[in-house]
């Protein structure tokens, strides 16, 4: 097989993908969800009118902590869950990293990848990799743990038509390491 290179400089929109579709990302969701839920539950069960009646001690203070709390893990589900969320947290990473806004080039062959930006290469076994998950935007090769390990944006490729060939390539790099 020929070496298929891929050229490209990261976007934002990459780091935006590849969060959106994060376990990490949807248990921390999940986890604000709960704690938002949970904070609601005791506003309204410490700000009730029968719990500061009488001799009972006042819980206004206790209710608008939580009230707090509630308003802190609703804000945390709405930035995790909502696409204008999970873009500008991808460009806050972007704008962070000097090394995702220099030019990239990978090489995929049948003994291994090279991802390459201004003289500096990283060379990847295929037997590091577990699977090969397809987005919109970009091939991710996961390591064994399941987390993305390398991405290769598809707009890297010099035609639109290598995608299939792209595909079809690292399926099979990945199949014959195993």
């Amino acid at each position: 097989m020929q070496a298929l290179t891929l050229s490209y400089v990261p976007e934002s929109g990459d780091i935006a993908e590849l969060a959106a579709r994060s376990p990490t990302r949807r248990r921390s969701r999940n986890r604000a969800l709960a704690n938002s839920g949970v904070s609601l539950a005791l506003t309204v069960i410490f700000g009730s009118p029968w719990t500061s009646s009488g001799d009972q001690p006042d819980t206004s203070l206790i209710a608008l902590f939580c009230a707090v709390m509630f308003v802190g893990y609703s804000h945390r589900v709405i930035m995790l869950s909502s696409r204008w969320g999970l873009r500008r947290r991808a460009h806050r990473v972007w704008n962070r990293s000097p090394v995702l806004r220099r030019p990239h080039e990978g090489v995929i062959t049948d003994e291994a990848l090279s991802v390459s930006t201004e003289g500096v290469t990283h060379t990847y076994a295929w037997s590091v990799f577990s699977e090969l998950v397809e987005y919109d935007r970009q091939f991710v090769l996961m390591d064994r743990s399941g987390k993305p390990a390398v991405a290769l944006p598809k707009r890297g490729l010099t035609d639109p038509s290598l995608i299939p060939v792209c595909r079809g390539v690292l399926s099979d790099c990945l199949a014959t390491s195993r």
